[in-house]
């Protein structure tokens, strides 16, 4: 039986993923759900390890793309119409992180984005490459969501895999259990203070985003490919 450990929405923050990476034995797959990037100060380094670990450890490793990373994206092909919303969603941290403080303090936009495609060029070409799901057994993995009312949820919107609201909670139809980040599981469970793994009543939906980088916590789950999850485990926010 094939197992996984899962941790979703690291946001830059390279300490409490590190933590949560003891408890993680490679002999499992590692599945990282997205939004690796923003709002922490470390996103490079998030993404330096896990080019490091994808080269160790090959198709044990799986990062699927967040909607931070899609805005990353938008932002260094298109900087003039996405920079204002990049910046609001902690992307100045992300450009300090990839391109160092002297490329903040460019005028021009355009300027910005080129200082950050120059320097960072393994790490981005990584990032654009990164799958939207991945299927394990009776599981799919997603960083957001899809509609799961429909059964063929290989015919989904692109951009609904990384910005899909599950919020309320569709009834699930795919005949797989669907296991996201995204969405804080605070606003899952309905209770402001409580960031712990969420799982539907029917057991065919995990979220596992704790908002760690709000003053929640970073989750990891180890799940079978049944959808059974064996064991839980967090890193707790200081702010």
């Amino acid at each position: 039986m094939r197992k996984a450990f899962v941790i979703s929405d690291i946001h830059g923050c390279y300490e409490p993923f590190m933590k949560l990476l003891e408890n993680w034995n490679p002999e499992m797959e590692l599945i990282i759900l997205g939004d690796v990037i923003n709002r922490g100060k470390d996103s490079l380094k998030v993404v330096q390890q896990l080019i490091k670990l994808k080269g160790l450890y090959r198709e044990k490793v799986k990062i699927i793309k967040g909607n931070h990373e899609d805005m990353f994206l938008d932002f260094l092909d298109s900087p003039v119409g996405n920079g204002r919303k990049f910046d609001m969603v902690g992307g100045g941290e992300t450009i300090i992180s990839f391109a160092g403080d002297d490329a903040i303090m460019k005028r021009n936009i355009e300027d910005i984005a080129r200082v950050v495609r120059q320097r960072a060029e393994r790490e981005i070409d990584f990032i654009r490459n990164l799958p939207l799901y991945y299927a394990f057994g009776e599981v799919l993995f997603v960083h957001a969501g899809i509609d799961a009312a429909t059964k063929d949820w290989r015919q989904a919107p692109d951009k609904d895999f990384m910005w899909y609201d599950m919020m309320p909670v569709d009834e699930n139809k795919t005949g797989l259990t669907i296991v996201f980040g995204h969405t804080p599981t605070r606003i899952l469970h309905q209770d402001r203070i409580n960031n712990d793994v969420w799982v539907s009543e029917d057991g065919s939906y995990i979220g596992i985003d704790g908002g760690y980088i709000f003053g929640g916590q970073m989750n990891a789950i180890i799940i079978d490919e049944r959808g059974e999850v064996l064991a839980s485990y967090f890193e707790t926010s200081n702010t």
